[in-house]
């Protein structure tokens, strides 16, 4: 009751109403003013050629191209869709710069450290990895207690509930007591979780707050913030829970909510990476409170961020490296599923040199049309020797990869081409034994729980196939 009471009230419904009266419209003119027609008609193909040249114009993946001039076809709606659907901040991959691999995992972190555009490696003190997000529930909330100096937290989704209300409850309570407090939410994320202007009712509590892209009738929705990343200290939560029931099991949605995490102690990485976009929403905010934290630790880490205007893409980039340096196993978990071209011939091409390359995805759906272009992507997969499982107990939202039992990927991005090429994403390579064994024994647990992929008949096969043009667009 509550998501339809935000709905109505709030930011989405202006935007959904607004397309809705413009589709009437197109009809109403086609039905009710035969006269006009003629003119309609040429005023539309002048519209829809203008758009065509600007989407042609664009900084973009070739096959988001394609999939908005497809959309022209449809009078009127289709150009209005490609204009929504533009994102502005789009650089395709470059291919990644692989080398001679070496041997273990250090040689290959630093190639990985070439890939992200000369970021460079950290050293960090400790590494703690989450199988359910339970347990990164019961630690977040026992280190926002022993919090002296700042909580920044940067989520796409916050939801009221038992998880949100004791993080509140202990944001208020450490903001009382002088700690630096700082929340950034996705206004679309929350626009049925959180009421409007949600920022406001924070401020009261002496939490300062962001609303990142507010949404607005006729502004482009597709550059998000997808991130999930929490700073407390010199401590970070990185991976894909949000901060909701259903991630913590609280609320049942979609059967058992299957989510990842890690804590990463002894870094200053992220709190660099969270300020800027502080200060991209708050450019008249002044530095934050208390000293700086110097890493100090053993773990050879590479913090990942992607999102930052003008920036290069960086996820692509460090997938297409891990294949490209993958021995023995490359194992990744995705709710979803939809790549580029380069990213299947990668995997692809690792499976075929006798890389044992396994991915996992949901069985229950939290979106249909999504979960079949995810299914017409594994069996792609599948016919190149990827073995693809679906999480038969209920919805994986995991986003990790780890590569012969040496580098973990844990991050926010998914396996398709919002996350890669257009939201906000971080995340972190690690280069620790220990915590690849961990991501390596929970990936064995959950795929001794999950099923092949069902047999298709024609038409469902026909069927994901026309879906997988609009792919880019998903």
């Amino acid at each position: 009751m509550r998501r339809w009471k935000y709905f109505f009230r709030g930011r989405l419904f202006p935007c959904v109403l607004l397309f809705a009266l413009m589709l009437a419209g197109t009809f109403a003119l086609a039905l009710l003013l035969p006269r006009l027609l003629a003119p309609v008609a040429l005023a539309e193909r002048v519209f829809s050629f203008v758009t065509a040249l600007a989407v042609v114009a664009e900084r973009d993946l070739p096959e988001r191209k394609i999939a908005k001039l497809f959309l022209l076809f449809f009078p009127w709606v289709g150009a209005a869709l490609c204009l929504l659907f533009r994102s502005g901040r789009n650089v395709p991959s470059a291919a990644a710069k692989t080398g001679p691999s070496g041997e273990g995992a250090f040689p290959r972190i630093e190639a990985l450290s070439e890939a992200t555009h000369g970021i460079g490696g950290h050293h960090v003190r400790d590494v703690t990895y989450f199988s359910v997000g339970r347990e990164m529930y019961e630690r977040l909330l026992t280190d926002l207690r022993c919090a002296q100096r700042r909580i920044y937290l940067e989520y796409y989704i916050i939801a009221r509930g038992v998880f949100w209300g004791d993080v509140l409850e202990l944001l208020k309570a450490r903001a009382e007591a002088g700690v630096d407090v700082r929340v950034i939410y996705d206004d679309f994320g929350c626009a049925l979780t959180l009421p409007e202007h949600y920022y406001r009712e924070l401020a009261g509590f002496g939490i300062r707050a962001a609303c990142f892209r507010r949404l607005r009738p006729g502004r482009g929705f597709s550059h998000r913030d997808h991130r999930k990343l929490a700073v407390i200290d010199d401590v970070a939560y990185v991976g894909g829970i949000n901060l909701a029931d259903e991630y913590i099991g609280e609320k049942l949605r979609f059967g058992h909510w299957k989510d990842t995490a890690v804590r990463i102690a002894g870094t200053d990485a992220f709190t660099e990476l969270l300020l800027r976009t502080w200060y991209a929403l708050n450019p008249s905010d002044g530095l934050p409170k208390g000293e700086n934290f110097q890493p100090r630790g053993e773990i050879p880490l590479i913090p990942l961020s992607d999102g930052e205007a003008n920036g290069a893409r960086i996820f692509p980039e460090v997938l297409l490296t891990l294949c490209a340096h993958a021995k023995r196993k490359l194992w990744l978990c995705t709710p979803y599923l939809s790549l580029p071209y380069d990213m299947v011939a990668a995997l692809s091409a690792a499976a075929r040199a006798g890389v044992d390359v396994r991915i996992l995805i949901p069985h229950i759906p939290d979106k249909r049309s999504v979960f079949l272009l995810t299914r017409a992507y594994g069996r792609v997969l599948e016919e190149a020797g990827v073995s693809v499982r679906e999480y038969t107990p209920g919805f994986l939202h995991a986003k990790s990869a780890v590569v012969d039992g040496e580098l973990s990927l844990v991050s926010s991005c998914n396996l398709d081409f919002r996350s890669l090429y257009i939201q906000a994403e971080c995340g972190a390579v690690i280069a620790d034994m220990p915590l690849a064994q961990s991501l390596e024994r929970d990936f064995l647990e959950t795929w001794r729980q999950s099923a092949p992929l069902p047999k298709a008949s024609a038409v469902r096969r026909g069927l994901e196939r026309a879906l997988m043009l609009f792919a880019p667009l998903a």
